[in-house]
C-alpha cells in the first residue's frame, strides 16, 4: 500500500507519516462498525447505510457506536472497542 503524508492544517508543524488501512477484498462475512459522531441527523445517515449495507452484503454483525460529543476525538477506548469488535468502520457525519 501507498505511503501517504496527511497535514492537519492546525497541527503543529511536524508532519508524520500514516498508512492506509489494508483494504478488504470482500464485505460479506464482516462485521461492520458504524461511529456516530453525535452531529444532527447522523443517526439517520447512518441508519441508511446499514440498511444499504445488509440488503448488499452478507453482515456478520453491526457494532454502533456514538462518540460523546462532534467537538472533540473519539475517546481511545471508543476506537479499541471498534478496532476490536470490527473489520470495517463507516463513519457518519451529517448536519
Amino acid at each position: 500500500m501507498a505511503n501517504t503524508t496527511l497535514l492537519d492544517p492546525v497541527a503543529p508543524n511536524n508532519p508524520s507519516e500514516k498508512y492506509l488501512a489494508p483494504r478488504l477484498n470482500d464485505l460479506n462475512g464482516k462485521v461492520m462498525g458504524l461511529l456516530n459522531i453525535s452531529k444532527n441527523g447522523s443517526d439517520i445517515f447512518l441508519d441508511r447505510v446499514e440498511e444499504l449495507m445488509r440488503e448488499n452484503f452478507d453482515l456478520v454483525d453491526v457494532v454502533r457506536v456514538t462518540k460523546p460529543t462532534f467537538a472533540r476525538p473519539a475517546p481511545q477506548d471508543l476506537i479499541t472497542e471498534l478496532a476490536d469488535r470490527c473489520d470495517f468502520v463507516v463513519e457518519g457525519l451529517a448536519d
